[in-house]
């Protein structure tokens, strides 16, 4: 079984997830809404975004408590409206967890304010659904 599951504010990463989500026949599910993460996961895609340089605390809780007999491998993807990202803080989250997380990420510019508007766009959708093909293939 694969999931999305994203952390989301401005409604950037959401768009990715639910696109992610789309490829996998799921539903994308924001970290804020899940209580307990009981289900075994073969592939977890996370969407993370960056806060005031941080990503956001919620999903930093859901991470410190997956394992790896929950959750065998994850692909990182999220949106940024500068040039920080979201996903060296999350791989050194589940660093010493034992889960396998994959080499390859997604990014793209998110909007934010007056920048990067329109972002992430109908290429940027096109995109991350590549991503998620690639990454399900392996």
């Amino acid at each position: 079984m694969n999931a999305v599951i994203y952390a989301s504010k401005g409604g950037n990463t959401k768009k990715l997830a639910e696109a992610v989500a789309k490829e996998i026949n799921t539903t994308a599910q924001s970290v804020k809404r899940i209580e307990t993460f009981e289900t075994t996961v073969d592939l977890l895609f996370i969407g993370a975004s960056l806060y005031a340089e941080k990503i956001d605390g919620t999903l930093r809780r859901f991470l410190k408590e997956l394992t790896s007999d929950r959750v065998k491998q994850v692909a990182v993807f999220g949106t940024a409206a500068g040039n920080g990202s979201a996903i060296d803080e999350v791989r050194d989250i589940l660093k010493d967890s034992g889960i396998t997380v994959c080499d390859e990420v997604f990014q793209c510019r998110g909007s934010f304010l007056l920048a990067n508007r329109g972002r992430p766009n109908q290429d940027d959708l096109k995109n991350v659904a590549e991503f998620v093909k690639k990454i399900s293939e392996k």
